[in-house]
């Protein structure tokens, strides 16, 4: 039963990583993960100059606490206007539990097994001795959208008519506890 309720935690932690990762998108600025990282690279992602030249920044931040370990969540901001055209979500779990560290790795890579082949949502799962980071870059400008909203579906989705508004990923995101400047 114990197990079980840590699964469920775990879970619970993930899908709201999840539901906010969802909300954006962006391509690795390296050459060989121009058109899709997932399962290309298990290194840091990093935001092209080019993709975010001329856009506003907006950095937003979450503090998560689970068993064993804590959780630190950011989430960086590139849009012009009303509208969000790139999410870097940086979600890292600290742990000097090992069986926390692999629960939480298996599961965001199996998470992003489901973007695979998805161009414009990049993603690494970097691992370290103490923690486990998901990090995703979603280019919400150029990534087919449509694809996108049918492997996360349409229901709490921010996606309307292609687009996503910066003030309702903020709305979703606050709903889960985020602090933006």
């Amino acid at each position: 039963m114990k197990k079980l309720s840590k699964y469920i935690m775990t879970f619970s932690i993930v899908f709201s990583v999840f539901l906010l990762t969802a909300c954006g998108n962006s391509e690795n600025s390296t050459k060989e993960n121009a058109s899709n990282s997932i399962g290309a690279s298990e290194q840091p992602l990093v935001v092209s100059n080019e993709e975010i030249e001329g856009l506003e920044k907006m950095t937003c931040t979450r503090e998560g606490e689970i068993s064993n370990g804590e959780a630190n969540l950011s989430y960086d901001l590139y849009y012009d206007g009303d509208y969000l055209l790139v999410l870097h979500a940086m979600e890292e779990v600290i742990s000097s539990d090992e069986s926390v560290l692999d629960e939480y790795e298996t599961a965001y890579k199996t998470i992003r097994e489901n973007y695979k082949g998805l161009k414009y949502y990049d993603n690494a799962v970097v691992r370290t001795s103490n923690s486990v980071t998901n990090d995703t870059i979603i280019n919400y400008g150029k990534i087919d959208t449509d694809r996108l909203l049918e492997i996360e579906g349409e229901e709490d989705n921010v996606i309307v008519d292609g687009k996503v508004k910066v003030e309702d990923w903020k709305a979703l995101a606050e709903k889960v506890g985020t602090k933006c400047e």
